[in-house]
């Protein structure tokens, strides 16, 4: 390694990192929920709002959880700020561990990161917290998860800014 590789980053990187972070789980979780919603609405002849249910349960109870519930203001907001709260966050996660790697590296990367967060969300948190997530679509929402992954991975190794 040469000397000006092992240098500490800049303070102002750790802000743009950040912000990168925020805007790739932001846009991903965009895409992660319009694939969601379409993908259900198509398996489930046009039950579109049960994703939406599900998330806005977590906090809201499984009163809000499908069925027979139906999809409200209430819930669609409580929906909208659970998904892209942890969209953001995961997007921050991400950011930070495709930092340096090339656009393809890092695709593949925030992919299999994505499968990990299926991983945990569904398979060890749900069943123990929020049994309603039962019922999703396991394998459309697994996918879903390595499009959230690679998508934010590609967005923060486009918007990070060069390397001084």
């Amino acid at each position: 390694m040469h000397a000006h590789e092992m240098q500490p980053r800049p303070a102002h990187r750790h802000v743009a990192d950040g912000f990168v972070g925020t805007v790739a789980g932001f846009l991903a979780g965009v895409a992660y929920l319009g694939a969601q919603v379409s993908f259900t609405a198509l398996a489930r002849q046009g039950d579109a709002a049960e994703p939406l249910q599900r998330i806005a349960a977590i906090l809201m109870g499984p009163g809000a959880a499908p069925p027979p519930t139906d999809l409200n203001f209430t819930i669609f907001g409580m929906a909208m700020l659970i998904h892209f709260g942890l969209a953001i966050v995961y997007g921050r996660w991400i950011a930070a561990l495709v930092d340096r790697l090339a656009l393809l590296p890092a695709v593949a990367l925030g992919a299999g990161l994505g499968l990990v967060l299926f991983g945990l969300n569904f398979e060890v948190i749900a069943p123990l917290a929020f049994p309603w997530f039962e019922s999703s679509l396991r394998v459309i929402t697994a996918a879903d998860h390595a499009l959230f992954g690679a998508l934010a991975a590609a967005v923060c190794v486009l918007l990070r800014s060069p390397r001084t």
